[in-house]
Parts: structure tokens; sequence; C-alpha cells
């Protein structure tokens, strides 16, 4: 059985070709070098043996009944018009953070780095929560057999401040939003948002979270109230599924800047929930270093369509 693996987006693109559970290639590409994907998986595809029982390809944009828009390209992707281009039995196109989802049961032990040791509860809901350029949220749950994700839009729920800044916060942005959602104030988009709050100056994610490794106090004001408000919000999804399995941190911001989630800061801010403060501190927290968690989650895709007995997890 060989199937096709990808992780799709505005700057790399990652696939994968396995044979019976092996990894026989794998590739990066810069995705702005390639005019569509149809020519990128054309040159993946001389060095991945065919037939291909079937692929899974996670994207980062929308996915709408088999086609999707890759978000920063002009890339169209369809999964019927790529099966039959490329001879493919079965192909799914799948939001790269339900992907994401998806893969968070794969990870051993080595993939993430504890934030917050509590019981895990096997089989118990797991909540997944990833600021990056935008910030998803999902969660996933044990059907019987295998692992089954519920994607949602939580990110674009409306933000709660915890203190007297985070209100002030709010009362800035809504005068600039017609909504302040969590992603307003929890991304990398979020993070601009809060130093222009404390300094009336604008700066990328990249330069504030390098002022604060090196000590700028704004900065690291700046990136303390993010980690606050991410720790808030992870705390209410985790009581909003029970999420007695786990919380997973995903995105490059956290894996970026692990020293400010492991001071035990995200913690406080994720156990900050009054009479609940027990239930939570049983929740396992874990922070995701491994890259290739959405390319794990879009090779177990392509494995359920390829009709392969689904993995078994404890």
């Amino acid at each position: 059985m060989r199937i096709i693996a990808g992780d799709i987006g505005g700057t790399k693109t990652l696939l994968r070709c396995i044979e019976d559970s092996k990894v026989v290639l794998e590739q990066r590409f810069e995705s702005g070098s390639f005019a569509t994907f149809d020519h990128l998986l054309t040159e993946f595809f001389k060095g991945c043996d065919r037939p291909v029982d079937a692929a899974c390809f996670a994207v980062a944009g929308p996915v709408l009944e088999g086609r999707a828009e890759v978000t920063n390209l002009k890339w169209s992707m369809d999964s019927l018009a790529l099966a039959k281009a490329f001879d493919i039995r079965e192909i799914a196109l799948i939001n790269d953070f339900y992907a994401v989802a998806l893969g968070v049961p794969l990870l051993r032990e080595a993939d993430t780095i504890p934030l917050h040791a509590g019981k895990r509860r096997p089989r118990e809901p797991i909540a997944i929560l990833g600021a990056g350029t935008g910030l998803g949220e999902a969660v996933v749950i044990w059907s019987g057999d295998e692992w089954s994700v519920v994607p949602g839009e939580g990110g674009h729920a409306d933000f709660g401040p915890q203190d007297e800044i985070q209100t002030k916060l709010l009362l800035a942005l809504l005068r600039r939003y017609e909504h302040v959602s969590w992603e307003r104030v929890c991304s990398g988009i979020g993070l601009e948002n809060i130093y222009a709050f404390l300094t009336g100056k604008e700066a990328d994610p990249a330069r504030i979270a390098s002022l604060a490794q090196s000590g700028d106090p704004i900065g690291m004001q700046a990136f303390e109230m993010f980690v606050d408000i991410y720790g808030a919000e992870a705390g209410n999804m985790a009581l909003r599924v029970l999420a007695r399995g786990g919380v997973y941190l995903a995105g490059g911001i956290a894996a970026k800047n692990i020293n400010f989630f492991t001071d035990g800061r995200f913690v406080e801010a994720f156990l900050r929930k009054g009479r609940f403060k027990e239930m939570l501190r049983e929740m396992p927290i874990d922070l995701i270093t491994d890259e290739t968690v959405g390319l794990r989650g879009a090779a177990e895709m392509a494995r359920r369509i390829a009709s392969l007995k689904p993995a078994q997890w404890d």
C-alpha cells in the first residue's frame, strides 16, 4: 500500500511518500517557486513510485467540498481533478489545523514538552490550541475504534479580559475592530495588537519575540500579556470539553519561545478558574515541538481513505 501525505503552506510544502507505514521519500519545497500545486506534485513524483492508493493534503486555507485555496498563494486545488491528473484512487483535502489535531494522538513523548503533568485519562477528550498566524482550536475524541477530530472556530469567539490591563486592551481594540475575538489578542496579529497597545508602535511578531528574549522591558511585558491570554483561553477550552485526555499547544509562537511557556506563567493563567481550579489541575498540558505533526495527521487520513485498518492508540 502506497500513500502520499502533504502539509501545504504559503511558504513551504512538505510531502511524504509512505509504503506499508514506512517513509520512503520526504521532500521540502518552497511553495512560491511553483506556479501551481500540480507543478510541485509533478516534481515530487520524480522520486515517488506509482501507483498511489491514496493521498491527503493538509492545506493552510479554507477547504470546502473537495476544493481548497491556499492562503498567500494563487493555488487552487481540487481533489477530483488531482486524482484524475495523477492517477490516485482517493484524495482528501483537509484544513491544516484539522491535520494537526488528527496527528496529536500519534505524538511520542519526545515530540512534546510537558508544561503541567496532571493526570492523563486515556481516550478522554483532547483539546488542541494553536496560536500562529491565527488561532486554531479543535477537539479530538475517541469514537470507539479511532480518534476523530471535532473542528471549531473558537478562536473567533468573544475575548474575555482577565484583569484591568487586559480590559484596557479590549477597550482599545473595540475602537479599532467591530468585534474583538481571542484571535485578535492570541495569535501573531494578537501579539502585534498587544505591543501596539503598550507602545503605540508597530512591530511584527518575530521582532516582538526578539525584544522579549533580549530582556527589553516592553517586549517582555507584551509577551507576558500574550502568554496570560493564551493560558486563559486554553483553560476556557479545557473546561468546555472536559479535556481529561490533555491540552496541547501547537503553532510556531510557543514552539519558538519555549522559555516563556515553561516558567509557570502559562499554567497559572490556565488554572485561574475559581472553583474549577482543582478540576483543571488534573488536566495535562503539553507544548508540541514536532514540526511534522500536521504531516502525521495527513498520513493518518490517507491511511483511512485507503481503507487500511485504523491505527489503535491507548
